[in-house]
């Protein structure tokens, strides 16, 4: 009864206006990957280095519901609603039911996760992955069997087939064996060797693409060089810790950080081997994303954040007045970020960096649905060819993902070149083809003004702005 009230509960918070945010960079790449996907294009996203999972699961959604960016946020929201089902039965296996029921609480009303599991991104499908092995893997240590190995493996080759930076959760979890006696070892290694055995025959699939070894030297991008991280560890540690920190707290509050704190030190106090084991595990994926990562974005961490969630039920759970008065606090703060996320995400006290990302910045597609429409009430009789800055993101494939299949209208990614119009838009001017340009203000070069007839421009809470023109 009261999972079932959990589970509505979640539904409403992750469905209401779950297109409400404009379609981010991301997004519009993974669903137009997806769409290449159902035409035969399986390995499509090796080509920029990412796993494909995300987009093997959307293919289906694509089918069957008519909004590409619905599609794709359902998938988050179905992976949302994993974590919070996971959570619930992790918690009431390690501790009891009312701090699972506690646990699946938070997961409802956390910003970070309700942020996230409302955009269509590989990070919440990651989480629920990674809770699940987790899962899995205590249980395989807690009662050993071949079948709980089998689908351990599953697991963690899905993890792997998401992001392969998942390998660092999988393998601590391996931490877990602490909790159980030394005599027992033996009896993991069968069903471990067949995990490791099924998940790395999952990954390896991936090579049957030639754009297998993408995966690895797209990593240089993202990952420092050993020789960095040798030389120069101490001069970005410290910086890159405090900018994690402000994440942290952007998204959970000072009160519920403080109260993690005090769970961890009660936890401490009191022996409980499993709060502190749960506590290490958030903590040192975050010292090694701290260590070796050249770009880190918040999304990051929240493949932690079930688990930070279940110490601070926890923590709840030991009656004391100073403990309540921070959970009432965080859950103050929470709520009223929650219902600003929901109805008016501009007034959201989102870190100014996830602000800059899917709000104010050219990654944000602020008018794209509107110039959609108007592309839609064009007569259909008419060639239409809407050149757009850049070759991929949110230009041009945020609207390209809504025109896949349109027979008069076609988008076209110019990039930046030196002159407004580019020589693939003089060609469709030549061939008697309406031409349209989507540019943003800020960013592309508009020396050919006189050419251009505005037809509207739209605003982003930052000041850029995105221009829409028809060109003569």
């Amino acid at each position: 009864m009261a999972l079932g009230i959990l589970i509505v509960v979640f539904l409403i918070s992750r469905l209401v206006n779950l297109t409400l945010l404009p379609i981010f960079a991301d997004e519009a790449i993974y669903i137009r990957w997806t769409q290449l996907i159902n035409q035969g294009h399986l390995f499509v996203p090796l080509s920029d280095g990412k796993t494909p999972l995300f987009m093997w699961l959307l293919a289906p959604l694509l089918w069957v519901i008519k909004d590409p960016l619905l599609a794709g946020r359902l998938l988050s929201v179905a992976s949302g609603l994993a974590t919070l089902l996971g959570v619930y039965f992790l918690a009431k296996k390690l501790f009891s039911l009312k701090i699972a029921v506690i646990s699946s609480l938070l997961v409802i009303i956390s910003p970070f996760l309700l942020f996230y599991d409302r955009i269509s991104l590989t990070d919440s499908l990651l989480t629920a992955l990674t809770l699940w092995s987790f899962y899995v893997t205590y249980q395989l240590f807690n009662r050993p069997s071949l079948k709980l190995g089998a689908i351990l493996g599953l697991l963690a080759g899905m993890v792997l087939l998401t992001k392969p930076s998942g390998l660092l959760f999988l393998l601590l979890n391996v931490a877990l064996v602490l909790l159980f006696p030394f005599k027992k070892i033996k009896s993991f290694i069968k069903p471990g060797i067949l995990a490791i055995l099924i998940s790395l025959g999952l990954y390896n699939c991936l090579r049957l693409s030639g754009s297998f070894p993408l995966i690895s030297s797209r990593s240089a991008d993202y990952l420092r060089s050993r020789q960095e991280i040798l030389q120069h560890l101490f001069q970005y540690f410290l910086p890159t810790a405090q900018v994690f920190f402000s994440w942290l707290v952007s998204y959970f509050s000072w009160p519920a950080l403080v109260l993690i704190i005090i769970s961890l030190l009660l936890a401490i106090k009191n022996k409980t081997k499993i709060t502190v084991i749960l506590f290490v595990w958030s903590l040192l994926p975050v010292l090694v994303q701290i260590s070796i990562g050249k770009i880190i974005y918040p999304r990051y961490l929240l493949p932690i954040v079930p688990f930070l969630l279940i110490i601070c039920s926890w923590g709840i759970t030991k009656f004391n007045k100073f403990v309540w008065l921070l959970g009432i606090l965080f859950l103050f703060y929470w709520l009223r970020f929650d219902w600003l996320l929901l109805t008016n995400p501009i007034k959201a006290p989102l870190d100014p960096w996830e602000r800059g990302q899917y709000l104010e910045e050219w990654s944000s597609g602020y008018g794209l649905k509107e110039i959609r429409n108007y592309l839609n009430n064009l007569p259909k009789d008419q060639s239409v060819v809407v050149a757009t800055e850049g070759s991929f993101g949110t230009l041009p494939n945020g609207l390209e993902i809504y025109f896949n299949h349109s027979s008069n209208v076609q988008i076209l990614g110019v990039g930046f070149p030196s002159k407004t119009v580019s020589p693939g838009m003089e060609q469709a001017l030549a061939a008697g083809k309406k031409v349209y340009l989507v540019v943003n203000f800020h960013r592309y070069n508009l020396s050919d003004i006189q050419r251009l007839k505005l037809i509207s421009e739209y605003p982003r809470p930052g000041g850029e702005k995105l221009m829409f023109y028809e060109v003569h």
